[in-house]
């Protein structure tokens, strides 16, 4: 799997999706500009994703690296409804 596989989608739907695998958001801290923090007990790693309509797969990427997920169980997690 390479980059061109993760999806093109909202900082929404995204959060949504790290939140489905056990990820929450952290609405007391704020980050730097307009992000969407997300916390995980257990995980020191802090997601920070835009707020854009479209996040760059780089970014994504990263936030999957840093999730300790791999891409596959991304994607799988993303296109269930």
């Amino acid at each position: 799997m390479g980059l061109s596989d993760l999806p093109l989608a909202s900082a929404e739907k995204h959060a949504a999706c790290f939140e489905r695998l056990g990820w929450t958001r952290d609405l007391k801290r704020r980050g730097r500009g307009v992000h969407i923090l997300l916390t995980k007990p257990g995980v020191r790693a802090t997601l920070s994703i835009p707020i854009q309509r479209e996040v760059k797969r780089t970014i994504i990427a990263g936030l999957i690296r840093a999730a300790g997920i791999t891409q596959e169980q991304y994607i799988a997690e993303f296109h269930k409804k």
